[in-house]
């Protein structure tokens, strides 16, 4: 994956990643790992992304390029962390944590040290930057994601205390606190950036299943995690995915979906990720995930400008705001999307309801609650104007970062900067998606909102003119 960010100062370093190279696939075949001889990992490091795999040769489609033993996969239950320890730690993701450091800290008496060994050492995700480069992502929802202090409190109060209490198993006496606690935050993220969550083996063809990366939150939170030796090697890519991981009984294979050239890159996806979360979870921005954008709008945002907009009393307010919530259709945000992106509504049927039934004249209102109905998942005239004047507002909260973040450019710190270009990249796609709804909104009287996939001329100009200009717009 592309967090491994090292420039190559001379022979030696070029040298020392090669040899970590090749005594990690020697660990893979030494445990089982079968490698087709038609790939190879690459150093890729000159292409910021740091080691990947390459095609050797032609591979058709539904070729095997590797296969890793269940046995392999870094779990809590394949670590050799004592079965005491691990019944004192029943969260999937603090008990995968405790595992990686157990087994990081055993150093060479551990199945896994060669695999920690091309494993990156820092990142460059949003939990480690200060709180100038934080500033420089406000207005995006992704700064409410990011959880360090959350992490902080769970590290602390579940995983360091079961550490202390097992302190020599743990190789942990001679460490602090905040030593363990920043070995914590290191494995926590390359979890994160790595980990698969793991299907369980299934008897159905392994066409017919979905890989590894998960994103519905309920469901992945049942699964096992895991980390799955050289298929995270693999960098990802939206347009390019050309590799797919699938589950059977005692092993994972990684199989290519589509014919690959002698030397093209292999790449597997996220899924259908914002740029604002790959850079969350990963430590990078590329615009391949763009089409995913969203900003996200609170109901609290929304519940305001509803006030002022419609001229709602707060009792009137709650009282719709409570109907609507006794008939589940209530979200604390709403994503608003792109309008190139073809799996999903600029707006969602949930949000076309809320404004409805928020514009609607109380005598209206009333007579939907007294039929226990709700509102068609459209915009009218009123509800559409409704949601202009929310994303209006909504804009006012980037309002004067890009070029604040300029201005705090310092050159004797290019980490900072790279990390401010990052955010400036995330801002600037969620300006792009506020753009294009809001030109969707003027075009209405045109139109029916279901049609508003098809973007029209004026919505490509503005993109065109977001792009270059966006700069000078949000201060």
């Amino acid at each position: 994956m592309a967090s491994e960010d090292v420039s190559m100062t001379d022979t030696e370093e070029v040298d020392d990643f090669e040899a970590g190279s090749q005594s990690f696939v020697a660990w893979l075949q030494q445990h089982g790992t079968v490698i087709s001889a038609s790939i190879e990992i690459a150093d890729l490091r000159r292409h910021g992304a740091g080691r990947g795999v390459l095609a050797k040769e032609n591979i058709a489609e539904d070729e095997e390029l590797f296969a890793v033993p269940r046995s392999s996969i870094l779990t809590i239950s394949t670590s050799n962390l004592p079965a005491e320890v691990k019944t004192q730690l029943d969260d999937p993701w603090l008990g995968l944590i405790a595992a990686m450091v157990y087994e990081y800290q055993r150093g060479s008496e551990s199945m896994w040290k060669p695999y920690f060994a091309v494993l990156p050492a820092d990142f460059d995700t949003p939990m480690f930057w200060s709180d100038g480069e934080l500033d420089s992502l406000r207005g995006s929802a992704v700064v409410d994601k990011i959880g360090k202090l959350s992490a902080d409190t769970a590290f602390r109060e579940q995983v360091i205390p079961v550490i202390r209490q097992h302190g020599t198993i743990f190789h942990a006496d001679e460490m602090s606190d905040d030593d363990l606690t920043s070995l914590c935050h290191r494995m926590g993220s390359t979890i994160m950036a790595y980990a698969f969550d793991l299907e369980k083996p299934s008897t159905t063809d392994p066409h017919d299943q979905e890989d590894g990366w998960e994103e519905d939150e309920e469901e992945s939170e049942s699964m096992s995690k895991g980390m799955v030796p050289l298929a995270d090697m693999l960098n990802a890519d939206a347009n390019r995915n050309n590799a797919k991981l699938y589950y059977e009984e005692d092993k994972v294979v990684m199989k290519s979906i589509r014919a690959i050239k002698c030397g093209e890159e292999i790449f597997n996806d996220y899924g259908p990720l914002p740029t604002a979360d790959v850079l969350r979870r990963y430590g990078y921005v590329t615009n391949n995930y763009a089409q995913y954008d969203v900003v996200e709008v609170s109901l609290h945002l929304i519940k305001d400008v509803a006030k002022e907009h419609m001229k709602m009393s707060d009792e009137d307010l709650e009282h719709r705001v409570r109907y609507l919530d006794d008939e589940e259709v209530l979200d604390d945000s709403y994503d608003i999307s792109r309008s190139c992106n073809e799996d999903t509504k600029p707006f969602s049927d949930e949000l076309c309801i809320l404004l409805s039934a928020l514009a609607l004249p109380a005598i209206e209102f009333e007579n939907l609650q007294r039929k226990r109905k709700l509102p068609r998942p459209a915009l009218e005239p009123s509800s559409a104007e409704l949601l202009s004047a929310v994303l209006h507002k909504r804009q006012g909260l980037y309002k004067g970062i890009m070029k604040s973040s300029t201005r705090n450019d310092d050159t004797a710190n290019p980490r900072g900067t790279h990390r401010r270009n990052m955010a400036q990249q995330v801002i600037q796609g969620e300006q792009l998606v506020l753009v294009e709804a809001l030109a969707m909104l003027r075009e209405m009287p045109l139109r029916r909102i279901p049609d508003m996939r098809a973007r029209s001329r004026r919505v490509e100009f503005l993109q065109e003119r977001v792009v270059r200009r966006l700069w000078y717009n949000v201060a």
